[in-house]
C-alpha cells in the first residue's frame, strides 16, 4: 500500500509532506514524495530544496521513497505537463492516495483553469487528498 505526495519548491508545501507521512504512518503505507522539475530545472538544486523541505517537515527521509523526476515535452500532453507527470507516476505506482497542495485563490484565480492541483483532482484514479498550502511569505 502505498501514498503519493506531490510538492514543489515552496516551504508552504511542508503541510503537505506532513499530511502525507501522518497518513503513510497510520495506515502503515509507504511513502513517495515526487518532484518534477520544469524543463529548464536546476535538478540538483531541486532535489536540494525538496530534500530540506522533506526534512524539515518530518525529521529524516528514513522510510521514505524520493524521487525527483524531471518533466519532458512530450506531444500528447497539450497542458498541464507536471500534473499529466504525477499521473504517470501515479498509474506507474498505483498509489492508495495521493496527497497535494492547493494555493488558495480568489476571484479570477477560481474560475481560471489549468492549475496541477486541479488537473489531478479531475484525472486521478485515486482518492485525493488536497491540503492547503500557504504562500511562501505566510510559511
Amino acid at each position: 500500500m502505498v501514498i503519493l505526495a506531490a510538492i514543489d519548491r515552496d516551504p508552504g508545501c511542508k503541510g503537505v509532506v506532513e499530511t502525507a507521512d501522518d497518513l503513510a504512518t497510520s495506515m502503515d503505507m509507504e511513502l513517495v514524495i515526487l518532484h518534477v522539475v520544469p524543463e529548464e530545472g536546476d535538478e540538483e538544486g531541486a532535489r536540494e530544496e525538496v530534500t530540506e523541505i522533506v526534512r524539515s517537515a518530518i525529521g529524516d527521509l528514513e522510510g521514505v521513497d524520493l524521487r525527483i523526476m524531471p518533466e519532458q515535452t512530450r506531444r500528447d500532453l497539450p497542458t498541464g505537463r507536471t500534473a499529466n507527470h504525477i499521473l504517470q507516476v501515479a498509474e506507474d505506482i498505483d498509489p492508495d492516495y495521493i496527497v497535494i497542495g492547493s494555493r488558495k485563490r480568489t476571484g479570477l484565480g477560481k474560475i481560471l483553469l489549468g492549475s496541477v492541483s486541479k488537473l489531478i483532482l479531475s484525472n486521478a484514479e485515486v482518492p485525493v487528498v488536497t491540503v492547503e498550502q500557504k504562500r511562501r511569505a505566510e510559511a
